[in-house]
């Protein structure tokens, strides 16, 4: 795996929104954040522009990611948030320039299309975390975490759960015991879903896999563990951690349902392998900084995820 340096004191940090549209008020707090801690921002020219769901054309994300991160001073690059749209660009990226230039990238959600591309294409180090624009969130957890993925060309060790002082931290469940280890892998399950047949589908052989989902009824995540099974992607995989979703249990609208537990108990449970759900990655306050690409330990049992591998060089 290619490693991006770590993000030195004062350094340059680049800000893009390949995917939805941000406000300029969690812009602007987020950006304050990152100034906060000693660092210099540049932010793309597109991250206020809106085109429906979109942050602006397709064309201008893409630019303005390109040029972000060619930029020979920009030592790291943050997406804004997430949303949908980072597939949309995926193809207009200058993959060749990635290449020659690694750098620190960090983003979730839908950032997770670009997250497997540069795998894929680039052999990089990434970082499934916090992004700018919602900064304010769990700001300690969220931020100390990250700035430890910036700064440490060490192994991060085992990443902390919230403390029990904190407002309503997610809490573990063991969908399955055991203890395995494997490169990180993964993000969104309806990224990681929509790229299968694509040229960027994630090969998960040997992997540990992350995964968080958002407003999807029980149902649909069903549907894409299923697709995920009945393609053979889960074969190789040798645990998975299940980010907290809340948004993802049944609804109360009179209609059956299981519950988003029953679905990773029938599609998950059964693998032979540990699984964990509730890690602190998902669509709630608390964003771990969890480094994809490199070597990691699961134990379910103890809920504890364990970076064994330095992701900075």
């Amino acid at each position: 795996m290619q490693k991006p340096r770590p993000v030195s004191p004062g350094g340059l940090i680049g800000v893009v929104a390949p995917s939805g549209p941000v406000t300029a008020e969690a812009l602007a707090e987020g950006v304050h954040r990152l100034r906060s801690f000693g660092y210099q921002v540049l932010l793309g020219e597109s991250l206020l522009a809106e085109r429906g769901y979109l942050a602006g054309t397709d064309s201008a994300r893409a630019a303005d990611f390109n040029r972000v991160w060619a930029n020979p001073q920009v030592e790291a690059v943050i997406c804004a948030r997430g949303g949908y749209g980072a597939m949309r660009i995926i193809d207009q990226i200058d993959w060749e320039m990635v290449r020659a230039n690694p750098k620190f990238f960090c983003g979730f959600s839908d950032i997770t299309a670009l997250h497997l591309a540069m795998a894929r294409e680039a052999n990089l180090v990434t970082f499934h975390g916090p992004m700018v624009a919602a900064m304010g969130d769990a700001f300690f957890y969220n931020t100390e975490g990250l700035l430890r993925a910036m700064r440490h060309n060490a192994p991060l060790g085992r990443l902390p759960w919230p403390t029990a002082v904190d407002d309503q931290p997610p809490r573990p469940m063991v969908i399955r015991p055991g203890v395995a280890e494997g490169r990180l892998i993964g993000g969104n399950l309806s990224l990681i879903v929509s790229l299968l047949g694509t040229p960027w589908e994630p090969d998960l052989t040997g992997a540990l896999l992350v995964l968080e989902e958002v407003d999807e009824a029980p149902y649909r995540v069903d549907r894409m563990l299923m697709q995920l099974r009945l393609s053979g992607k889960l074969k190789g995989v040798r645990g998975v951690i299940f980010g907290d979703s809340p948004s993802c249990q049944a609804q109360a609208s009179g209609r059956p349902s299981l519950s988003l537990i029953e679905v990773l108990q029938d599609h998950l449970g059964g693998l032979s392998i540990p699984v964990l759900y509730g890690f602190p990655c998902g669509h709630t306050a608390y964003r771990a900084t969890i480094p994809l690409g490199v070597m990691g330990r699961l134990d379910a049992a103890a809920a504890a995820l364990t970076i064994t591998e330095p992701a900075l060089r």
